[in-house]
């Protein structure tokens, strides 16, 4: 079931002559991953900003948008506010109070939730993802990436049928940034939601993604699964988008004798499959010739230390 239909929407921002978005349409199932990537400022943050009524950016906005084929305007704003979630880029700009458990809680307090309802949502998702231990500390002491995952766990306790982040790991380290990846598959394999993510770190989420959507001034440059993207993106030398691919993809489709869609890998099982398949024997290999190493002034040098304890 079709959950967003985008159709030919044009928007440009009060006091300016260029569109931020440009005749712009897609449609989104019910379910789907679905990644939007780009270069800085070609409009991919203000699409995501449109599909949620609350934060809409002020403008001039032509099209259509709709939610369960219904004109998104036209849906009740408590209906909106709990379907559909929305994860800034900047973890401090949606964290309101000073307790972690208030703040979890501050969403459904305002939409009059009873206090049973409210415990039982929290306790589910505290247990379920493994955050029970931080409850009761105070967000100004936790770190970027934990401060992530709460604004995660506040939304979800909403029960939001569609998830919206615009670049939710920019700030995170890697480690943060994995966990968080992580929680936002099993959101979509484990309950079905639909989940649109705009991101820069592209490197994980091709293999976890239904839909690859490039947007460039504006415009849809490419729109399909991973495989389709990628190899559009290479058979053309996109230069504008050739560094967004995964660096296995990349790999076999630089390497491979004949490059077949189908055989594109995604993650590193998929590429250390491929490699396998090539059958290369040792005495194909050329064997690599070691420069030889010449003698260099050591940078720290220690002689006769002693440290007393």
């Amino acid at each position: 079931m079709e959950v967003i239909n985008i159709k030919d929407l044009s928007f440009r921002y009060p006091d300016t002559e260029s569109y931020a978005l440009n005749n712009l349409s897609i449609s989104i199932d019910e379910g789907d991953f679905v990644v939007i990537c780009g270069p800085t400022g070609c409009g991919k943050s203000t699409l995501l900003r449109l599909l949620k009524k609350e934060i809409a950016p002020h403008g001039h906005l032509t099209g259509e948008i709709s939610y369960f084929n219904k004109p998104i305007d036209k849906w009740d704003e408590r209906k909106l506010i709990e379907d559909i979630g929305f994860i800034f880029q900047d973890p401090d700009n949606q964290i309101v109070l000073d307790n972690v458990l208030q703040e979890m809680v501050f969403g459904l307090e305002n939409l009059g939730h009873s206090n049973v309802d409210m415990r039982k949502r929290i306790a589910e998702l505290a247990h379920t993802f493994g955050y029970e231990h931080f409850l009761h500390e105070k967000p100004s002491e936790l770190s970027g990436g934990q401060k992530q995952i709460l604004n995660l766990l506040s939304v979800l306790a909403l029960k939001p049928r569609v998830l919206l982040l615009d670049e939710p790991t920019s700030q995170l380290d890697p480690i943060i940034a994995k966990d968080l990846l992580v929680m936002l598959d099993r959101l979509n394999k484990e309950l079905g939601m639909t989940i649109v993510l705009v991101e820069h770190r592209l490197e994980e989420l091709f293999d976890i993604a239904d839909k690859i959507v490039m947007i460039n001034q504006g415009q849809i440059t490419y729109s399909g699964t991973s495989r389709e993207v990628i190899n559009k993106v290479y058979q053309k030398q996109d230069d504008r988008f050739i560094s967004y691919l995964p660096a296995v993809s990349s790999l076999y489709l630089n390497l491979a004798p004949m490059i077949n869609e189908r055989e594109i890998p995604l993650n590193v099982k998929e590429a250390r499959s491929w490699i396998s398949s090539l059958n290369i024997k040792k005495s194909e290999m050329k064997p690599t010739k070691h420069k030889e190493k010449t003698a260099t002034k050591p940078i720290i040098e220690l002689k006769d230390v002693f440290f007393p304890i």
